[in-house]
């Protein structure tokens, strides 16, 4: 029997601003409280569980707390000049005429193109794919799903969790 465990507790919840930049299109700096669904889909194991919610926990949680009312920035974006000033983090978009200064200490640098629900939930999968609880045999897939908003989403799959 397949079973769908799925997490979605008020400790997988962050609050932060970003903006979303490509060579067409820019959202200026806003923020959201995100909220994070966690799937995971198998059978039970030797335990009798498909995962232990702790597992979940003790994986994501620092994360999460870690994004926390800080200002989100993508340093893998093509589009941004990023650098440091002393104690600032300077953010340059240069096709835009566009620069922001900020305190170091309010951001955090994502190693994603950009501040968007389906970069953020596809790190968090991948984030989760270097456990090892998860790539445990009984496992089969994992979703997770960011929401910017109740009902306003992505979800990304890890499927095959494991290779054979």
């Amino acid at each position: 029997m397949t079973y769908n465990l799925f997490l979605n507790r008020d400790y997988l919840t962050f609050s932060c601003a970003h903006f979303v930049i490509g060579e067409n299109f820019y959202e200026p700096l806003h923020g959201h409280n995100y909220k994070i669904l966690i799937n995971v889909y198998g059978t039970q194991g030797k335990d009798n569980m498909v995962i232990d919610f702790h597992d979940i926990k003790k994986i994501l949680k620092p994360f999460v707390d870690s994004l926390d009312h800080y200002v989100l920035v993508p340093s893998n974006n093509k589009f941004l000049e990023i650098t440091e000033k002393d104690e600032q983090v300077v953010i340059k978009i240069p096709h835009l005429d566009k620069e922001y200064e900020l305190p170091k200490s309010d951001v955090v640098l994502l190693p994603i193109e950009n501040t968007t629900v389906e970069e953020m939930s596809h790190y968090f999968v991948q984030l989760l794919a270097q456990s090892d609880e998860i790539k445990r045999e009984n496992i089969s897939q994992v979703t997770v799903t960011v929401y910017e908003y109740e009902g306003q989403g992505v979800t990304t799959e890890l499927f095959p969790v494991h290779k054979d």
